[in-house]
């Protein structure tokens, strides 16, 4: 896998993860796009020619509904969808798998793991 065919697109407010996950995605030469709901039918996000992921933080829940913009995204994108939380928490992680949500990652696990994360999605390609 060529490590600059790889795109990241992020929803989320908490400027410490966007910060960290720009670090690592920098470290590894990984493409990074932060996107709001309106964004979501935007079909230059949707149909890169890169292969993409798209996290939305399910922490974030002052205006929008973190888990209807995952469903959003499940029913206008065959990108994989990925919650992130600061904590784990078996019953967040079953409304986002109701939500349509392919997998639901702690920050600190996916900012630890993001390399292996994107070599699984990249195989799965």
């Amino acid at each position: 896998m060529d490590k600059e065919q790889f795109n990241i697109n992020v929803y989320s407010n908490d400027a410490k993860f966007c910060s960290s996950l720009a670090v690592e995605c920098n470290k590894y030469g990984f493409e990074l796009t932060f996107f709001e709901e309106h964004d979501i039918g935007n079909k230059k996000l949707l149909e890169s020619a890169l292969i993409s992921v798209v996290i939305i933080d399910l922490t974030e829940i002052k205006k929008i509904d973190p888990y209807m913009l995952g469903e959003k995204m499940r029913i206008s994108s065959d990108l994989p969808v990925f919650g992130i939380l600061d904590r784990f928490n078996r019953e967040n992680q079953n409304r986002a798998k109701k939500c349509g949500f392919d997998l639901v990652f702690t920050k600190s696990m996916l900012l630890k793991s993001i390399k292996e994360v994107v070599i699984h999605i990249s195989n799965e390609e």
